[in-house]
């Protein structure tokens, strides 16, 4: 599907929506991105929505208090780990599926493409946790985050890789190609005294998310939403690296070597060039047409071709839209909806 799809500026969005209304924000989400739309995840519906917390039934030992998720180690472990492995290696998606109470969202944008008159969208978008976040998120009762407990880190990457599976599977029967994020918010800590994780170990952690959806003909896709060591991301094997292009494009095309061999190997770049801050509120679409046209002319200076890069590009806000207030985030979707459009006709 990787040689079939093309990028050509169409929009897509990171997921999270400040809404409480499960169907207005599915409508905002298929008006707004009407070629590559994504499920809404809705934090303030409900704290199982908060993507920490949103994929993490059958999580071993994992207890939710009013804020946030730990894991108990206080009790014996190993029966817990016993039984997720069993179900682990069963291979059945449907054991990790993601349920209603954790994803409203998901299940009305089901409701909404089966109903869809009209034209379809060329592609449908969804989304988990990064495991390397996710496990940098949740600390062990003996006080430590899973990132660090061999053990609950294997598990995670496990559980976060069966959750993209199993929502690939129900994305997949409308014969669309379907791209499934691992969002790494977390990856902006890599190299420093906050994530003393091996490049090798990241890496690894991710191609183990990304694996399971490219075997079975996906497309995958990781969004960073500040600075990270770029080239270890364009070393694994995923297929759109979503970055904001909004406050750190210099910062990313920094890379531009990298971005080379990355768009060779078949990769897409996801411009996340709308703000997701209030500053949403106070910028034109020119002046973000402008500063996305600038970031592609640099490419070009370095020997890009603007017609592989129209292929492979793909417009994005520049984060989730969740901590937002209705307004901004509606004024963020329109934004995104608007430069795709224009940018079609780039040449």
């Amino acid at each position: 599907m990787e040689n079939m799809f093309k990028g050509n500026f169409s929009a897509t969005a990171i997921g999270s929506l400040p809404h409480v209304n499960i169907e207005t924000a599915c409508k905002l989400m298929l008006k707004s991105l009407p070629e590559i739309p994504c499920w809404p995840q809705l934090p303030r519906y409900s704290i199982k929505e908060d993507m920490c917390i949103q994929y993490t039934e059958g999580l071993p030992c994992a207890k939710i208090n009013e804020k946030a998720l730990n894991i108990d180690v206080s009790q014996d472990t190993a029966t817990a780990l016993e039984g997720f492995y069993e179900a682990y290696l069963k291979n059945e998606p449907d054991l990790f599926r993601i349920s209603r109470d954790y994803a409203a969202g998901f299940y009305e944008m089901i409701n909404h493409l089966n109903k869809l008159t009209g034209k379809f969208p060329r592609a449908i978008k969804g989304q988990v946790v990064g495991p390397i976040t996710l496990a940098g998120s949740i600390k062990l009762s003996s006080g430590i985050t899973a990132l660090y407990s061999e053990e609950f880190f294997d598990v995670i990457v496990k559980l976060i890789a069966m959750k993209a599976y199993w929502q690939f599977i129900q994305l997949s029967k409308y014969n669309v190609p379907v791209i499934i994020f691992a969002d790494e918010p977390y990856l902006t800590s890599f190299g420093s005294v906050f994530m003393n994780i091996s490049r090798e170990k990241a890496i690894n952690a991710l191609n183990e998310v990304y694996d399971i959806i490219k075997t079975h003909g996906g497309l995958t896709g990781t969004h960073c939403c500040g600075n990270t060591d770029w080239a270890m991301l364009m070393e694994s094997m995923v297929d759109i690296v979503s970055f904001d292009a909004y406050e750190f494009m210099d910062k990313y095309l920094m890379y531009w070597r990298e971005i080379k061999a990355f768009l060779n190997r078949g990769g897409y770049l996801a411009w996340g060039i709308v703000p997701t801050s209030p500053k949403v509120m106070s910028v034109s679409v020119n002046d973000l047409i402008e500063k996305l046209q600038e970031g592609i002319q640099f490419l070009t200076n370095k020997g890009f071709s603007r017609s592989l890069i129209k292929d492979r590009s793909i417009i994005t806000p520049s984060c989730g839209t969740g901590t937002l207030a209705i307004k901004e985030a509606e004024r963020v979707m329109a934004l995104t909806y608007e430069i795709s459009m224009i940018m079609k006709d780039y040449e």
